[in-house]
């Protein structure tokens, strides 16, 4: 007597090996057009290896084309990797876009592929591949019938166990539907080698939102025609909220007033273009942003005298508050000859504060103040010999304005956010043993943090020298891979680097602190060592195979989480030579 179950089994395996020989499954069919669905052109900016990926791992690209989402960032994860039997195996899916600097979920089938070279259907090696798409798993349950078909027929084309692997028309949801749902799988396979595409290979995916606003509704970027599409009456998805009282801050400057920048492609700002030359210093010899201070306590690192100061909070940010003059005086402390020293602070007050020697003699002198207005902010410098210097900008004052100070070889400079008022030379001076300051004078102030660091060195010079360039001058906004605008000073010198030596490869590496959730700063320091790769390559015009990127999240800490400093020396970005 025959078997219903097993006829349906051999048929459907029969239909489908048969669409194999005839080519079908070289590469699944382009997907029907489709008001919501936009064809777009990607660059690898991760590699995609059989021999270095695992399941989890973070894959993204950025779009070259079409012009309205050109220089967006396209994330994505691994979710399964094989080689066995001379065949290797990476599926993964991309499921964020990144448009305007907002996350907007999103499905890609895959149309096309080329390696980074170029070549059309063939990896790094030149060796010819078979990609295709997977439907995600559908939410209703399946009979015993349909189950078991799905496991076979994902199984002959590679898809995921349970599933039946789909052409690249199917829907994220295998509905139609514009409801979220988990996005489809994209596998690519390679017979007799190890799967590799590197940076810069292109992929063309046929993207579409999941479960929100249409993406011909998104707003296109700057310069960007508008979208042909019809525009959709719904409102582009907006971003998620996070908790920025426990997300890991990047600097100490990362509740400073943003500098302004012009914005570039992909919601970063215009980096290379941005007139700032500040690197702060590497080697943090003091630090404070009063995160282990406690309300009604005096703060831990400072003696306090003639006044007091109290501790405000709130949305995440703490701030050492006086309204009247008060003295604040750190513990002794080694300070370079070569160092930076970098404050955030608000309000309409005067601080003056005192670099001193052992014997609590002067040996440079900054003040900084906020004018009555609240719209200016001025800023001087005195040395052994007298006045440095002194300039102002036009600010709100009530807002956190960072002045920093950077002595280097005899030559002092000084900044007001990130504007250079002040720039002497042989200006020589001895050691200094602590810092003294009058704070709040006339009017009251506020203070958010405090750096003291021995000046960077040379980026050439470093890696060059040790393999190994460790920075503290990269700033993301809090909780997010949003790079700050002081950030282009690092990155410039890094780009020189590169073109200097054309040989030069770098993996660049994120780290965080402990504070918050551990998976979550692991994701975040992924998201900014990528931020930094795809700006070098799109602003800086990087060669993309040139640079990898990975985040470690709160691994492999330099200083203590447990201390202000500590935490300060952890939050940092790595170049690696490889």
């Amino acid at each position: 007597m025959s078997n219903p179950v097993g006829n349906l089994e051999r048929a459907a395996r029969c239909l489908i090996v048969s669409a194999a020989f005839a080519g079908i499954l070289a590469m699944a069919p382009a997907a029907s057009a489709r008001p919501q669905d936009v064809s777009v052109t990607v660059q690898l900016t991760t590699p995609l290896s059989a021999a270095s990926l695992h399941k989890g791992d973070q894959i993204a690209a950025q779009i070259a084309s079409p012009d309205s989402f050109k220089g967006d960032l396209i994330r994505g994860k691994v979710t399964q990797v094989n080689s066995s039997r001379g065949q290797s195996l990476v599926e993964f899916s991309f499921d964020t876009l990144t448009h305007a600097g907002v996350a907007v979920a999103v499905s890609a089938n895959l149309q096309g592929l080329s390696n980074s070279k170029g070549q059309p259907g063939v990896d790094e090696q030149g060796r010819a591949v078979q990609a295709s798409n997977a439907a995600a798993k559908p939410q209703q349950s399946q009979s015993k019938l349909g189950s078991r078909l799905g496991g076979q027929l994902g199984g002959i084309l590679g898809g995921r166990s349970g599933q039946v692997a789909s052409d690249a028309s199917a829907d994220a949801s295998g509905s139609g539907s514009n409801s979220a749902s988990a996005p489809p799988a994209i596998q690519v396979i390679e017979q007799g080698g190890a799967l590799e595409f590197g940076p810069g290979s292109t992929f063309t995916l046929s993207l579409r939102s999941n479960g929100g606003a249409s993406l011909a509704s998104l707003a296109p970027n700057a310069s960007a025609p508008a979208y042909a599409a019809a525009p959709s009456s719904t409102s582009p998805p907006a971003a998620s909220a996070s908790n920025a009282a426990s997300a890991p801050s990047s600097s100490p400057a990362a509740s400073a007033q943003p500098i302004a920048a012009s914005a570039a492609p992909g919601g970063q700002p215009e980096l290379k273009a941005t007139k700032i030359e500040f690197i702060p210093g590497e080697r943090t010899v003091f630090f404070d942003d009063f995160s282990d201070m406690v309300e009604d306590e005096p703060p831990p690192h400072w003696k306090v005298r003639e006044g007091t100061v109290d501790l405000l909070t709130g949305g995440g940010i703490r701030e050492l508050h006086a309204d009247k003059e008060v003295q604040l005086t750190s513990p002794s402390f080694v300070i370079p000859v070569n160092f930076t020293f970098e404050l955030v602070w608000t309000g309409g007050g005067e601080m003056a504060w005192h670099f001193r020697d052992k014997d609590n003699r002067d040996i440079l002198v900054a003040m900084v103040r906020g004018e009555q207005s609240g719209q200016e902010a001025n800023a001087s410098v005195s040395g052994p010999d007298g006045g440095l210097g002194s300039g102002g900008i036009q600010t709100d004052t009530s807002r956190p304005v960072t002045f920093a100070l950077w002595a280097q070889q005899g030559r002092v400079r000084a900044y007001l956010n990130g504007q250079r008022i002040v720039d002497t030379n042989q200006v020589m001076f001895g050691p200094m043993d602590n810092v003294y300051a009058s704070f709040a004078g006339y009017r009251p102030n506020g203070m958010r943090s405090l750096r003291i660091a021995e000046s960077a060195p040379d980026f050439s010079t470093v890696i060059n020298a040790s393999g190994k360039y460790v920075t503290h001058g990269i700033n993301f906004d809090t909780d997010s891979d949003h790079l700050k605008p002081e950030s282009s000073s690092v990155l410039k010198q890094v780009a020189a680097g590169l073109a200097k030596n054309p040989n030069l490869k770098l993996e660049i590496d994120g780290y965080t602190d402990s504070v918050g959730d551990s998976a979550h700063n692991l994701d975040l320091s992924k998201r900014r060592a990528l931020a930094v790769q795809t700006v070098l390559v799109s602003q800086f015009g990087i060669d993309a195979a040139r640079l990898t990127s990975n985040g470690f999240g709160p691994a492999k800490p330099i200083g203590s989480n447990d201390t202000p400093d500590g935490r300060a020396a952890n939050r940092r970005v790595e170049f690696l030579k490889k």
